[in-house]
């Protein structure tokens, strides 16, 4: 009986850990919420004349390919979404979207919790539009890293939490001088299916 649990625990265990060995294929979703509500004072004779809202989310979809163990290489994305109200009721959406190759690194420990890091750049753009129906538009080049841990509830499910740091360079599209220069951190959650 003792040989026969032991045959389960060591059977388990293996499963449990093959999931991100070479030739296994790994799907993720992320999101990242920030509700931010700052105060942009613009003093004029001691008097407050703006606040600003903002809130902000974002998607971190990326699917990857295991070269070797524990390493993928892949597609990722970074997709923002970010309001500011003004209290004259005007308000700003900006859109970014950032595309990129991927590397993602499962650190090899033992257990259902692993560390992960992820690195990426790649093309990205901006679209703003405003209450009074203007818009302006930029494209440029991007950077993402990533690091945090992936708990393995399952097999083949493991939950993803963790920070990412985004920083984009971008051109706006209109005017050759215009220049926007975008840099984000933020907490995520997500998921993994790995098969």
């Amino acid at each position: 009986m003792k040989k026969l649990f032991l045959l389960i625990l060591i059977v388990s265990n293996t499963t449990i850990y093959s999931q991100t060995e070479k030739g296994k294929i790994v799907i993720s979703g992320g999101t990242g919420v920030q509700f931010i509500s700052s105060n942009l004072k613009y003093l004029y004779e001691g008097v407050t004349e703006e606040k600003l809202k903002t809130n902000s989310f974002t998607l971190l979809p990326s699917v990857g390919y295991f070269i070797i163990d524990n390493l993928a290489i892949g597609l990722a994305g970074n997709i923002t979404s970010t309001s500011n109200k003004y209290d004259d009721g005007d308000k700003a959406v900006s859109t970014s979207i950032l595309l990129f190759p991927v590397a993602i690194y499962y650190i090899p420990v033992d257990g259902d919790i692993k560390p992960i890091v992820q690195v990426g750049a790649g093309i990205a753009s901006m679209t703003q539009k405003y209450t009074d129906e203007d818009k302006n538009s930029a494209f440029g080049f991007g950077f993402n890293f990533g690091a945090g841990i992936a708990y393995f509830v399952k097999e083949n499910i493991a939950l993803n939490i963790g920070l990412s740091y985004t920083l984009a360079s971008l051109k706006d599209v209109d005017d050759e001088n215009g220049k926007i220069k975008e840099g984000n951190l933020g907490a995520n959650l997500g998921f993994s299916i790995f098969f």
